[in-house]
């Protein structure tokens, strides 16, 4: 059941009655978390790094840090975990969200080999390959699945929210997320999946559909860049996709299209509210 109140901003929207005030940070809070946490994963990783630690192990602590700070956020600031985009989520908004997880991928792989790669970054994913698939897949895919999404759509896009309206909300977040992971080569596909990890997170007002959508993209990438679905995609160039690409393109997009189709059709959420 829903009623009419008042947007911040005076716009009429719905919200549910049972909706909690003060369900996001403000805007300007938001952003202070935001650009703690980073700063924290960095300063953390770094430190870890030259402490003589894997390069593995200097990844999960930078990763951990992104929950954490956020975490003692909503603590010091007597929020719910709503604050931070956790939330239990209508279950359409996770049948989308799964299908954005496991088509999206391969569109940004599509995108990033019209590019020209820098050889650091091979350089970097050929490490990651070396690695135990335990450890790739807990550090590259979990980590980031969890602490990325509660710090740029639990708590960064549901705080611009509280300020601006949705689109540019969607907008400047996944702006941030984008650079966030510092790679030019990046830039134009996290910026897309940002957008859509957004409008899935604003639509369920809960970051834990993105999260299943996050791992299962990255997941699936990483199982694919290790030659660990040969069947699927492979380095020789003998997998399904490799021999279909117009076609595995079409089906991709016709996948996250369809998922992002679904989880608008789940409840409509309110929209986050902050004190003033």
């Amino acid at each position: 059941m829903t009623s009419p109140t008042s947007h911040p901003r005076g716009e009429p929207i719905a919200s549910l009655y049972h909706a909690a005030s003060a369900s996001a940070f403000t805007a300007l809070g938001a952003v202070g978390i935001t650009a703690s946490a980073w700063g924290t994963l960095i300063v953390v990783g770094v430190a870890v790094a030259l402490g003589g630690a894997e390069l593995s192990i200097a990844l999960a602590a930078g990763q951990l840090c992104l929950l954490v700070v956020p975490v003692v956020a909503m603590r010091l600031a007597k929020r719910r975990p709503m604050a931070i985009g956790i939330a239990r989520p209508h279950g359409l908004h996770l049948v989308g969200a799964a299908l954005v997880g496991v088509s999206a991928w391969y569109i940004n792989v599509r995108i990033v080999s019209l590019l020209e790669v820098p050889r650091d970054i091979v350089a970097f994913e050929r490490a990651i390959d070396d690695w135990p698939l335990a450890i790739t897949l807990l550090t590259i895919a979990l980590l980031p699945a969890l602490c990325e999404e509660v710090v740029f759509r639990g708590v960064l896009l549901r705080g611009l929210a509280t300020r601006f309206h949705a689109p540019m909300a969607l907008a400047l977040s996944a702006l941030v997320f984008s650079a966030y992971h510092m790679n030019l080569v990046q830039l134009i596909p996290t910026f897309t999946l940002g957008v859509v990890f957004g409008v899935i997170a604003l639509r369920a007002a809960s970051a834990v559909p993105t999260m299943f959508a996050h791992l299962l993209n990255n997941g699936i990438a990483i199982l694919v860049s290790r030659n660990d679905l040969p069947w699927l995609a492979s380095r020789d160039g003998s997998g399904w996709m490799d021999r279909h690409p117009t076609l595995s393109l079409v089906g991709a997009g016709a996948l996250t299209t369809t998922g992002i189709a679904i989880a608008l059709l789940g409840p409509r959420a309110p929209l986050p509210e902050s004190r003033t």
